[in-house]
């Protein structure tokens, strides 16, 4: 009983991260924390720890713009669909433009969500759905480039602040060891 009470009481956590270190350990297993390190070494570990934590929150903000870039394309693709099905002239050709509109806003909408969970994988599968659209689009009607460049141009900045921030996002998860 006592050795289990020792046990207990000797147990030690790490300041930065949290995680069980032993007594004898020089730095943090998980983190890199300075255990037995000066307390100017400690001071500028977290400091640089909370500069991280700011530019991750940072990177979380760009990646949560994409994903609403990736809702908003699924609104967009909805809303054309039904301006398409509208001014058609024959039914066949407007209940597969709106079929396969709403099936694109679908999976916008779908990989809006996903990016909750796996950023970069959603806001690179997005932005080369959205390429092939706008390519498909430009070898069917060609005229389809220069309409819309401006909210197409600033689509891509969307995904391309996306992807960059996600990557990051990634790199700065690794270095605080987060989840």
């Amino acid at each position: 009983m006592d050795a289990t009470v020792n046990q207990i009481n000797e147990r030690k956590f790490c300041t930065a991260c949290y995680t069980q270190v032993d007594q004898e350990d020089q730095f943090c297993n998980s983190c890199g924390y300075p255990l037995k390190g000066t307390e100017q070494e400690q001071e500028r570990f977290m400091s640089v720890r909370n500069v991280k934590e700011i530019d991750l929150v940072e990177a979380n903000i760009k990646i949560k713009r994409a994903s609403y870039a990736l809702y908003f394309i699924a609104g967009a693709t909805v809303l054309m669909g039904l301006i398409m099905y509208g001014s058609s002239k024959t039914v066949e050709v407007k209940n597969d433009l709106l079929l396969i509109n709403i099936i694109l806003a679908a999976i916008y909408a779908g990989l809006g969500l996903w990016c909750r969970s796996k950023p970069l994988a959603a806001i690179i599968s997005g932005a080369s759905l959205y390429a092939l659209v706008l390519i498909l689009n430009a070898i069917v009607s060609p005229l389809t480039i220069v309409s819309g460049i401006i909210f197409k141009i600033f689509i891509i900045g969307y995904f391309i602040r996306g992807i960059k921030s996600a990557v990051e996002a990634e790199k700065l998860k690794k270095e605080l060891n987060i989840g």
